[in-house]
């Protein structure tokens, strides 16, 4: 493909001959040889100018004529978004978005004017859609006309010659349109030049391969075999689905070229089904992106993306090679001709056994001391590994290397202390086996209930009673960890296990302090905790509003207390006085909620909203200020309590 660049026209050819009859100094006189000589209108010329056109055909998704390309930027209008494309780059991104509209016509138009460049590097400004049509519709070009499998490795050179063989100057070519404008001055009517191309010169083609030609008749030949193999679907004879298989059969070596033919970087690639693709480069930096693959009328493109480490130029790249044991694709990107090469290589799949080690287990001792392993949980739930694997656990080490005798219950497995043995397969088949070491230990199960006092409050409502309370907030921090849980309203009771409260979420009491007992069953085993039920004055201390306010934006917060629990003790308040901001934040997150502090009948209210985030969203609502001191306010909501406290620094 070629890459049109803007350069200014070299017009200085037509005054050559003017300044031979100026020279001062004698030229070195140096007869050319004709093998070095380039003729205008011969056929090497005709050749130059057809590898070196403008190649209109690499945008025809969009403007549907290969007789000329689309100056860039070029916006266009899909629905009601507009898309400006302004590189190679950005033109590769909406032909793969282009794709999910295969089956729609009239999907996207063109903002007008634009310009159109055709293969002669000439322009025209289109003022108009019918304008745009009228120029497809007569678009005739020779099958020939342009050769876009191979291309010059610029800068070259070319030695400019008087009628005398003086030489006279050196001509600098930098890109394709200089040299096909030079060449078409070449065959000017008034044009007296002699010239000559200095060799060696270098040819690229697709698939990043080069070549050195030291004459004109090794680069003509060259040229027309590249012209003859230009036919990407004869060159590389393959199905997308059997192109797909090779994909994912192993993982890859690839390799990056740049636009003279130099490499620039390897990697290595692995496929997954998934549409995924890990890309690795030191080995100990691995990232995972997406894979895709097209088919356009120019062959096969697969589309590499997604990653933050590696550039691997995002887009489409098209499939130019499969022979030979190794897949050649090409990108056009503003710096030039991009081309990857992938080499087969299923050793690369085996790296999934570097995410893998030995483990060791440790849980507490239970019935028959015997202790509870998850392992799955404890194992590869602890590893990040981006390579696909199959896990299989086995009590034996020979199980665990035949493939059989997997144990079952994976994420309950009881046993004494030893050993297991995690079977890691690839997926091109072959294995390790690692151990798992099991240790055990007694453990205090009942740690978390004896961590603090069971205290739920609640404000006196006014009516003398009864009063309503839920029982399984005393120790909901612990609850998850225990087999069962009951409550009871004697000690007695609680330590036969009988005549449990039958409704603790909503358990009364009459008067304004009450004590029953909850029983907590681990491991067949058992420990009684008291809960203490207290009803309290809601507003004894008199603050005020105001009071409330002026406490809040003081220093940072913390919630030392909810339903008797400190889960959300790691959370710092930072309320900000004039915006009615209340910046939450952890170790972890921060969010920006929203307070507000009003005055009710029963005393001053505390409103939190918009609070996003794990656990503390609890807190979202309308709280009642039951306690009131400078660097504490216990607040209520029904049933929940809330103790802030502040930290002065």
């Amino acid at each position: 493909m070629k890459i049109k660049i803007n350069l200014l026209f070299i017009y200085a050819f037509f005054a050559l001959t003017v300044f031979t009859s100026c020279q001062d100094e004698t030229a070195e006189i140096n007869n050319p040889q004709e093998q070095e000589m380039i003729v205008a209108d011969s056929q090497l010329a005709r050749f130059m100018g057809n590898v070196t056109a403008n190649y209109g055909e690499y945008d025809n998704f969009l403007d549907e004529s290969s007789c000329f390309s689309l100056e860039l930027p070029v916006t266009i209008i899909i629905g009601d978004i507009t898309i400006v494309i302004e590189t190679l780059d950005d033109l590769d991104e909406v032909e793969d978005l282009f794709s999910q509209y295969e089956n729609e016509e009239d999907f996207f138009d063109f903002v007008f004017p634009l310009t159109i460049i055709f293969n002669d590097y000439t322009q025209v400004i289109i003022e108009n859609e019918a304008q745009l049509v009228n120029f497809i519709e007569n678009c005739e070009i020779e099958e020939d006309e342009v050769i876009e499998c191979v291309d010059f490795v610029y800068p070259i050179s070319f030695s400019v010659f008087n009628a005398n063989f003086n030489v006279i100057d050196t001509i600098i070519i930098e890109n394709d349109e200089a040299l096909y404008n030079f060449l078409e001055e070449l065959s000017g009517d008034d044009n007296a030049l002699i010239v000559s191309l200095n060799y060696p010169v270098t040819l690229i083609y697709p698939n990043g391969e080069t070549v050195e030609v030291n004459s004109n008749q090794e680069l003509s030949d060259d040229i027309q075999a590249a012209e003859a193999d230009c036919d990407v679907e004869e060159e590389c004879n393959i199905s997308i689905q059997e192109l797909e298989n090779l994909l994912l059969e192993c993982g890859f070596d690839a390799e990056f070229y740049n636009d003279n033919g130099d490499l620039a970087t390897t990697l290595q690639l692995q496929f997954n089904a998934s549409g995924t693709v890990i890309v690795t480069g030191d080995p100990t930096v691995v990232e995972t992106g997406q894979w895709n693959i097209t088919e356009t009328d120019l062959g096969y493109k697969i589309a590499i993306e997604g990653f933050d480490t590696f550039n691997i130029a995002n887009g489409l790249w098209l499939l130019t090679d499969c022979e030979n044991g190794g897949l050649n694709f090409t990108k056009e990107t503003n710096d030039g001709l991009v081309t990857m090469h992938l080499e087969l290589n299923c050793e690369t799949q085996d790296e999934v056994f570097n995410c893998f080690g030995d483990f060791e287990l440790l849980e507490c001792l239970g019935p028959n001391y015997e202790a509870e392993f998850n392992l799955n949980a404890d194992t590869i739930g602890l590893i990040d590994c981006p390579y696909a694997f199959e896990a299989t656990f086995h009590e034996t080490q020979a199980d665990a290397e035949a493939g059989i005798g997997a144990i079952v219950e994976t994420e309950s497995y009881w046993s004494v202390a030893g050993q297991v043995y995690l079977r890691i397969e690839a997926e091109n088949g072959n294995f390790e086996v690692f151990t798992i070491y099991l240790n055990t230990e007694e453990c205090n199960y009942f740690e978390c209930f004896e961590s603090f006092d069971a205290i739920i409050e609640q404000c006196d409502n006014g009516t003398d009673g009864p009063y309503n309370f839920d029982l399984t907030i005393a120790f909901s921090n612990c609850n998850p960890s225990a087999d069962v849980v009951t409550y009871h309203e004697t000690l007695a009771d609680a330590e036969a296990g009988v005549n449990a409260i039958s409704n603790p979420e909503a358990y009364t009491i009459i008067d304004l302090e009450a004590t029953v007992y909850t029983r907590v069953v681990i491991a067949d085993q058992f420990e009684v905790f008291p809960i203490v039920l207290v009803v309290q004055d809601c507003n004894p201390s008199g603050c005020t509003e105001e009071d409330v306010d002026s406490f809040l934006v003081e220093c940072i917060w913390n919630a030392v207390n909810y339903n008797g629990s400190d889960n959300l003790l790691n959370w710092n308040f930072d309320f900000e006085p004039n915006s009615q901001i209340v910046v939450i934040y952890n170790n972890e997150t921060t969010i920006d909620a929203t307070w507000t502090t009003s005055q009710s009948e029963d005393g001053v209210i505390v409103t939190f909203s918009n609070v996003a985030g794990p656990n503390i969203q609890a807190i979202t609502g309308e709280w009642l200020v039951v306690e009131c001191e400078e660097d504490r306010l216990q607040l209520q909501r029904g049933n929940d309590i809330l103790v802030l406290e502040r930290t002065c620094n």
